[in-house]
């Protein structure tokens, strides 16, 4: 339900949360207003102009007066708004409870002042001055420079079962390109030579091609023809495919390219005589996003080495229970948003739970999550950069515990 909520009104709760951040805001660097009716007026307008703003980005091409840059400005200042408000309101919180807390044991220890001074005085008023300059630069940055910022991750995989032919062998594991009205066609193109220049024996992609049904896939799937491997591509779908239309979605990149999409389904890739399994799982909701694995498992010959694709990395706990040995995923985006030089302190931890970002390991499984090519909701990354990575499968009894 939540789901299904986030993707029919995001863009209303962006504009009217934004507007009323924004008004917020305006209250505070510059005194409340004595006339009532502005707390009204002025949300209700901005408001208004922040969705027509969000308009463009519910088709493809964009037309209208807010399509491209006036649009994506407005939509920016409200996001902005909304991250000061959050960081303001921690702030506030912890002032607080700090100044309460000392003038409480001020009290216990007979110290009273005859004359107390504001609970948010001018130390305050600098603290969250320069807090706010800081959060506007970060999400400035982010929408200019963030989204764009790739990074090229090396993990060594281990895979139990897995054959002598097949130690070595490199994927470039992609995920989340997020194509639509608000993906970015030249960082696209970016990204992919950046995978072309890697020469993998196999590409791995997990899910979220596709952002929205306003997509036009006439318009992008062309772009995905070049990312190509020796040995195949192999693509999983994730939830914003379903949103988008998963049979409409998987038949343009069947139809557009050379990849095999595994909808509970399994691929063999082979080196002589021996072999190794792709299995893709195919996306469903929360709590069921591990509904279809054990039936998926039974077509992959026992004691084989086998590698599952999942979108949703939440599915790892019950991957380690079936003794899956390997496990790639996407989905979170490593947040989108996260601290700067804390990659864990982010807003996939909050959403999605522990399995945020990076190489997790339980038992004698490992879980990677790629963080992603593209962006969703809005095209602005902080501290979360996009990820290609670079996975080398390695004997399991090779990997030190």
């Amino acid at each position: 339900m939540s789901e299904r909520f986030l993707f029919r009104h995001f863009f209303d709760v962006l504009a009217l949360g934004g507007a009323l951040a924004e008004w917020t805001l305006a209250c505070w660097l510059l005194g409340v207003p004595r006339h009532a009716a502005l707390h009204v007026a002025a949300p209700l307008f901005l408001a208004m102009l922040n969705r027509a703003a969000a308009r463009p980005l519910e088709r493809e091409p964009a037309t209208g007066p807010f399509a491209g840059t006036p649009g994506r400005v407005v939509l920016a200042a409200a996001f902005g708004a909304l991250a000061c408000c959050a960081v303001l309101g921690v702030l506030a919180t912890g002032w607080g409870a700090v100044r309460l807390l000392g003038a409480l044991t001020a009290e216990a220890g007979v110290a009273s002042l005859a004359v107390r001074e504001p609970l948010f005085g001018p130390e305050f008023q600098w603290l969250a001055s320069l807090a706010l300059a800081a959060v506007i630069g970060l999400v400035a940055d982010g929408y200019v420079r963030g989204h764009r910022r790739i990074t090229v991750t090396r993990i060594a995989l281990p895979v139990a079962g897995l054959p002598p032919a097949f130690a070595g062998m490199r994927i470039v594991h992609v995920s989340d390109f997020h194509l639509g009205p608000l993906a970015d066609r030249v960082a696209l193109r970016e990204a992919i030579d950046r995978v072309s220049a890697l020469d993998p024996d196999v590409i791995c992609v997990t899910g979220d091609v596709i952002d929205t049904p306003a997509a036009d896939l006439t318009g992008w799937i062309p772009e995905l023809t070049r990312i190509r491997a020796r040995e195949g591509v192999f693509a999983i779908l994730g939830n914003h495919d379903r949103r988008a239309g998963a049979e409409r979605v998987a038949a343009a990149i069947r139809a557009g390219t050379t990849w095999r999409v595994l909808r509970d389904d399994v691929a063999t890739i082979r080196r002589g005589d021996a072999r190794l399994h792709v299995a893709g799982l195919e996306d469903r909701p929360e709590p069921h996003e591990a509904d279809g694995l054990s039936a998926l498992l039974e077509r992959v010959p026992r004691g084989d080495g086998v590698i599952l694709l999942a979108h949703r990395p939440s599915v790892f706990p019950t991957a380690v229970a079936a003794g899956v040995p390997a496990v790639l995923a996407g989905h979170t985006h490593g947040g989108q948003l996260a601290v700067p030089g804390l990659r864990h302190l982010n807003v996939a931890r909050l959403l999605h739970g522990p399995f945020d970002t990076g190489t997790f390991r339980r038992h004698r499984s490992v879980l990677h999550v790629n963080r992603g090519l593209g962006t969703s909701g809005q095209r602005i990354r902080i501290g979360a950069p996009r990820e290609i990575s670079v996975v080398t499968l390695v004997a399991a009894a090779t990997t030190p515990r």
